[in-house]
């Protein structure tokens, strides 16, 4: 990358950008130039309800005897922008090279809603289904990243584009979702790029150490769900890549594993926004004395992912690079700017939660929470046939709530957990004069199942699933929000407008 932001002023980089604003991350998204083939979409996924754009990131589920059409990928109509990928166009993605460039960091939210869009009890039959279709068929982050020559697709665990066939992008029948860091509180644009410079630059430190859980599906407790606990991660892991053994150790015991959206988005996100690799931040974060070395590695280039020269999970590769690096080394490594300081401190007017997380992982009551407000959405709809629609799908997905918090028949759940979630199916059942009466009526029993599910000592029951991407949105609590590029589909079942 020609631009380095850390040999500039803040009022230089700010004046780059002012006469570049074609440069700026937040700049204006282009339109799509694509539609859905409806043929060639429903052949690919046997779905004959693949008619019209919308069709590919909604879902449906019947309410009063009649299907509704849901927005469960996307926030609003305004966010629908189909872009084509073909794998073999390797990292020359012709059509997703209009919304990156090079160095810039996106995440994406692979899914399975084709051919998946119904929302039926039959589906909750079966636990894992079921679990699926509580994350709205959602099930992998991917970051997508601007490099010199294209852009590529990173993973953790970092062997999943050689394991899967994954590509550049995605199997064809496995299309994505792509969004992108939407700051708010007035930070400035040199700001904004320098930011997303340092969440791709860990974003790759992590690759590079940590190791994926064996059961990620929900049972994989996330250890990391305090401000703090995001920071002593943090430093095990520049730690572990410094050559700590220790720390590496640290990091692969089954409290500390993580899974892609843990990665991807939730370490990601909190240690690029609130730990700029600068000396400032690494003295008082990660302990005096350690800048030279840190500054030294991030400016290796791909000699970084070399056999031998830094500690590394997945070993050493035959071509003289670690193990599943081909697309990871072509991403720059660098240093954040002297003049980066950490988010949470640029915006401290906000209630924060975690200590200053970027924002709040879920528990269970959220996961649910979340998932029946979108799946039926009840505002301005108080109606006989919504309130029995949310209160039928709340039945349905009892089972598999209480085999995701660890029940079994060998193991019931407390009665009081029960009587909880049966008082709350009758006050959902119910009609209220208004939506926010409604919220104010269940809302003891939320905050009770908060208590009950709340994440222990070592983040059991914390979660930052892969469809929370679809609920960042810049809140109260929150430091960002998450907004949409575009949905990545390939180029077979699209045809230009």
């Amino acid at each position: 990358m020609a631009l380095r932001l850390a040999d500039l002023t803040l009022a230089q980089a700010n004046a780059h950008f002012q006469q570049n604003p074609q440069q700026r991350y937040d700049r204006p998204l282009p339109a799509s130039a694509y539609d859905i083939n409806p043929a060639a979409a429903q052949a690919l996924w046997k779905d004959a309800t693949l008619k019209n754009n919308r069709s590919l990131v909604t879902k449906l589920i019947e309410i009063g005897g009649k299907w509704e059409e849901v927005p469960t990928h996307i926030h609003n109509d305004q966010d629908l922008r189909l872009i084509a990928y073909q794998n073999v166009w390797k990292t020359k993605q012709r059509d997703l090279l209009r919304f990156i460039q090079p160095g810039e960091w996106y995440i994406g939210s692979s899914h399975h809603n084709p051919g998946n869009r119904q929302i039926v009890q039959s589906v909750f039959h079966d636990q894992e289904k079921g679990l699926e279709m509580l994350k709205f068929s959602i099930t992998h982050i991917r970051n997508y990243v601007g490099v010199a020559d294209g852009m590529v697709a990173t993973d953790s665990p970092r062997s999943y584009a050689n394991q899967h066939s994954a590509g550049h992008v995605n199997p064809k029948d496995y299309p994505s979702l792509l969004w992108r860091v939407k700051f708010i509180g007035g930070i400035t644009p040199a700001e904004q790029r320098a930011y997303i410079n340092n969440c791709r630059t860990w974003a790759m430190l992590l690759q590079k150490v940590t190791k994926f859980p064996p059961d990620y599906n929900g049972n994989d407790n996330l250890m990391t769900n305090t401000y703090a606990k995001v920071m002593e991660f943090g430093s095990n892991v520049l730690d572990a890549v410094l050559g700590s053994r220790t720390a590496l150790a640290t990091l692969h015991g089954q409290a500390e594993q993580v899974y892609c959206s843990e990665s991807g988005m939730h370490l990601a996100l909190n240690l690029g926004l609130n730990a700029p690799l600068n000396q400032a931040t690494v003295d008082a974060l990660f302990g005096a004395g350690k800048w030279l070395k840190v500054q030294a590695m991030l400016n290796e280039g791909a000699t970084f992912w070399k056999n031998g020269q830094h500690l590394d999970y997945y070993g050493n590769g035959t071509d003289g690079y670690m193990q599943n690096t081909e697309q990871n080394r072509l991403v720059e490594l660098e240093p954040a700017p002297a003049w980066l300081a950490p988010l949470k401190d640029r915006l401290p007017g906000r209630p924060l939660s975690g200590g200053g997380l970027v924002f709040h992982p879920w528990d269970t009551a959220d996961m649910i929470d979340h998932f029946i407000k979108t799946a039926i959405p009840r505002d301005g709809r108080e109606t006989w046939e919504v309130s029995n629609a949310q209160a039928e799908l709340l039945l349905w997905l009892k089972p598999g709530i209480f085999h995701s918090l660890g029940f079994s028949r060998t193991n019931p759940p407390p009665p009081q957990l029960v009587m909880l979630f049966d008082t709350l199916v009758a006050k959902v059942r119910r009609n209220y004069s208004s939506y926010q009466e409604f919220r104010a009526t269940i809302e003891p029993e939320l905050q009770a199942a908060h208590q009950i599910v709340a994440p222990k000592a070592q983040g059991d029951g914390a979660f930052v699933p892969p469809h929370m991407v679809t609920s960042i949105r810049g809140d109260a609590d929150e430091l960002i929000g998450l907004e949409a590029v575009g949905q990545l589909f390939h180029e077979d079942v699209l045809r230009k407008r």
